[in-house]
């Protein structure tokens, strides 16, 4: 089979100008809002949470469904009966099962056991009926600077790791197949960052079983305007992330500016045209919130439902005055 590369344009200058009927067209939607577990990461650290802990936060601030990410679980040993004690106990959704995978290794024996310890986690996922589970290509540390595109010998090194982490997904999308299980591939400033390289890698596996996680913060660190990443992405979404990042001027770094990490509808990522273009691919499943910011978590995470609910609720005309008085 021949791969070529995706190339997609896509026109969004109408939803950067505002275009509040597309927005007002949100609150028809029932979508279902979730917390990512990653939101709560230093709560989880220093007072020593568990996972019925976790639930029973979710729960607090009003959310319906949870996703938990492996990394916080521990062992696959007791995984399952961890999630499934936890929802039982609070009668959450789980939205997902979250994987933070990396199949960039240059040594073929690491990427052997990390497709391995996919493998295993992918069916604690399948077990506690998991709807998605997100996964990484390659989830390269980038401080939140932006994401550059090398040239010559960088644009080579990223072609072989492309095809080193485009295997190993062939091996772990067979493997969703088997179990009805489906994987959804997030852009995480590494590879794939952009939409295209999801979108690329997803016709590549070409499986009803694997998908995309659209992360439309991310998307910046790629230096791609959320609107146009989840506008090419969208018709592949499995799962939802919303974030937010404010451009933050910095001189030290070759771009002039940096991303910092804010509470949902305190940053700069249009949310409500990233919604707005999700539900009109046809897109009805989860939008979970990812609160990276650096104040007290139980408050950037109640900021972030509060907001999110207000776009699903109220409107064009709500999200507006709340980002005039933002």
């Amino acid at each position: 089979m021949s791969h070529r590369p995706v190339r997609i344009t896509v026109d969004v200058a109408h939803l950067r100008e505002g275009d509040n009927d597309q927005r007002e067209d949100i609150k028809k939607e029932n979508m279902k809002i979730s917390i990512c577990h990653y939101s709560f990461h230093r709560a989880w650290a220093a007072e020593n949470w568990d996972a019925c802990r976790l639930a029973e936060e979710v729960k607090r601030i009003g959310v319906g469904a949870i996703d938990f990410h492996v990394g916080f679980l521990g062992s696959t040993e007791r995984a399952a009966e961890m999630v499934t004690a936890a929802l039982d106990k609070t009668g959450l959704e789980l939205s997902g099962l979250s994987l933070s995978t990396n199949f960039g290794h240059d040594d073929p024996g690491r990427v052997s056991k990390e497709i391995e310890k996919t493998i295993s986690w992918m069916r604690i996922a399948k077990e506690v009926r998991a709807p998605v589970s997100r996964i990484f290509g390659v989830p390269l540390p980038s401080g939140l600077a932006v994401h550059v595109r090398g040239d010559g010998a960088a644009d080579e090194a990223r072609r072989k790791l492309k095809e080193r982490v485009a295997a190993a997904l062939e091996e772990v999308t067979r493997e969703a197949e088997s179990l009805d299980l489906v994987l959804a591939l997030e852009n995480h400033h590494g590879f794939p960052a952009t939409a295209e390289e999801q979108v690329e890698l997803i016709e590549r596996m070409n499986s009803k079983c694997f998908r995309a996680t659209v992360d439309v913060g991310n998307y910046m660190c790629a230096d791609q305007a959320p609107e146009v990443g989840t506008a090419i992405a969208a018709p592949y979404a499995a799962y939802v992330h919303v974030k937010d990042f404010a451009r933050v001027a910095d001189e030290s770094i070759a771009s002039g500016w940096r991303l910092e990490p804010r509470a949902v509808g305190r940053g700069d990522v249009n949310q409500a045209a990233c919604l707005q273009i999700l539900k009109d691919a046809g897109f009805d499943g989860f939008v979970a919130i990812e609160y990276e910011g650096h104040e007290n978590e139980r408050i950037g995470v109640a900021q972030s439902v509060e907001f999110l609910n207000t776009i699903i609720s109220n409107g064009a005309h709500m999200f507006t005055e709340i980002n005039e008085c933002r």
